[in-house]
């Protein structure tokens, strides 16, 4: 959804997407999901995309294909984990809007509670936010773990229980699912 000002009036709200029509399963393979966080069946799903813009379909994309894990049905190579710059990223904002207000002084006296949390809790914050960087362990990358994943080797088809055509392309006669 995109809230934009129009020429100066009430901001408008525009509901976009895509719809996915006719998924088709069109190959599987071994793999790592990074959302399960374990190694799992991916399944290939082929559909034909339409762009929408309030829900009325107006723009053929055409036909796309997208890994899906069999057990969460997410990308299985899709990070869900904060990467480590951005939490360093995080940390030196944090002492920057603590330093910003220990160099500047309060304005009055009644704001002497709101200066000395924005002093401390930005302070607090990056030190906490340190301690679980430095004890955050380091994991191994994507490569590594589907280095440990041997490729799939089933004789039926998962989905139908066919017995696949083994050759340089193993495949399914009756669904047309290729092994990966």
């Amino acid at each position: 959804m995109i809230v934009r000002p129009v020429f100066g009036h009430a901001p408008m709200l525009i509901v976009y997407g895509a719809y996915h029509w006719r998924p088709k399963r069109v190959a599987f393979r071994n793999d790592y999901c990074l959302s399960c966080a374990a190694p799992r069946r991916a399944v290939r799903i082929r559909t034909f995309d339409v762009g929408h813009i309030f829900w009325i379909p107006i723009l053929p994309v055409g036909f796309w294909q997208r890994w899906l894990c069999g057990v969460c049905g997410k990308n299985p190579h899709q990070n869900l984990k904060t990467r480590p710059q951005f939490k360093w990223a995080g940390l030196i904002v944090l002492l920057v809007l603590s330093g910003i207000f220990w160099a500047s002084p309060p304005e009055s006296p009644r704001d002497m509670a709101f200066w000395w949390g924005m002093r401390i809790v930005p302070l607090a914050a990056a030190l906490a936010l340190f301690i679980h960087i430095r004890r955050s362990p380091v994991e191994p990358t994507l490569k590594e773990r589907l280095a440990s994943i041997p490729p799939a080797t089933d004789s039926n088809c998962p989905f139908c229980a066919t017995t696949l055509m083994i050759g340089a392309h193993s495949y399914c006669p009756a669904c047309g699912v290729e092994r990966c």
